[in-house]
């Protein structure tokens, strides 16, 4: 066994050695780089626009992307202040029963809310959902790399301002500004309490503060053992390096060594990219829809992770359980 770990050691260093400064150096081919691991489910090849796969929430997303692909193209023909003004209109053509266009410039600026006229022209890139995800911050990135979608945490209206996942889309209209809309998802729980939140953010520092301690050799040595203290079911220590490298993931170990930056969850959000941004800027929250292992099913999951030094960080995370 202590061979064995040795090899493993070598093995994390070695490849973050040989991918260090050059994170798209795997970026084509490798089945990790896809999402395609053990008790994870990858995402359908025609997600996005124009897909649309069976089941309601599948065929939601593909209307939702679409929805919001044929909002940028409007914004493109008209320009910005006339699809603006159709955007807020709460008659207009883009309030389609639950959707409606949202949209921001790229400083967090608030542009279009329809049902929300007294937010236009304030600024929320520091705007946090109740478990402190920066969900504005992540759409300006998505939005500066092409789009994508992003989870948070938000009252639904339609469902008495109950708390729920809303899962949106962003598409960049041009360098300026972006459009989004997005759909809820009452069927996950949508409630961390606060002691589960501090655990949270506790075992993290617990295992950044080993790493600082121990260096980073033993450190991910053992986060990777799952006869540890740092293996705690589906509470388990994380590490990547800041170019996707997979460090530690205990319960998947044929993953680790593979680059994981371009990494999707089910409903094509990029998780390892998101969490590199959250750990790069000094830590913070993150959602992610994961394989957990005390289940053996993807579960919605609330992250945080912190730096462990220049060139990785460390995570943990909390599932919440479907009704």
């Amino acid at each position: 066994m202590k061979a064995f770990h040795v090899a493993l050691v070598l093995l994390i260093l070695a490849v973050s050695v040989a991918l260090a400064g050059c994170s798209s150096a795997e970026k084509n081919g490798t089945t990790a780089k896809t999402g395609v691991v053990a008790g994870q489910p990858a995402v359908p090849t025609g997600t996005g626009q124009g897909y649309s796969g069976g089941g309601t929430i599948w065929a939601q997303y593909a209307n939702l992307s679409r929805f919001v692909g044929e909002a940028s193209d409007y914004a493109k023909e008209r320009g910005r202040e006339a699809a603006l003004r159709e955007f807020n209109d709460v008659n207009g053509s883009f309030i389609r029963g639950d959707l409606y266009v949202f949209a921001y410039d790229m400083n967090g600026t608030v542009l279009a809310w329809p049902y929300r006229p007294d937010m236009i022209g304030t600024n929320r890139a520091g705007a946090t959902d109740p478990n402190g995800v920066k969900h504005i911050a992540r759409m300006i990135e998505l939005a500066r790399e092409g789009g994508g979608p992003v989870y948070y945490i938000t009252a639904n209206p339609a469902n008495n301002n109950r708390s729920e996942f809303k899962l949106s889309y962003i598409k960049p209209v041009d360098s300026t500004w972006f459009v989004g809309a997005g759909i809820y998802l009452p069927e996950i729980p949508a409630q961390f309490s606060a002691t589960e939140r501090d655990g949270l953010v506790a075992r993290v520092n617990q295992a950044r503060e080993y790493a600082e301690q121990n260096g980073a050799a033993k450190a991910i040595k053992d986060f990777n053992d799952r006869n540890g203290t740092f293996a705690y079911g589906s509470r388990y220590i994380f590490a990547y390096g800041y170019n996707g490298t997979t460090l530690a993931l205990p319960f998947q170990p044929e993953v680790i060594g593979t680059d994981r930056t371009d990494f999707t969850d089910t409903y094509g959000v990029k998780i390892t990219e998101w969490e590199i941004a959250v750990a790069k800027d000094g830590g913070g929250f993150v959602y992610v829809n994961y394989l957990n292992p005390d289940t053996g099913k993807p579960g919605m999951k609330l992250c945080y992770v912190e730096p462990a030094g220049d060139s990785w960080f460390v995570g943990s995370g909390i599932y919440t359980d479907r009704l």
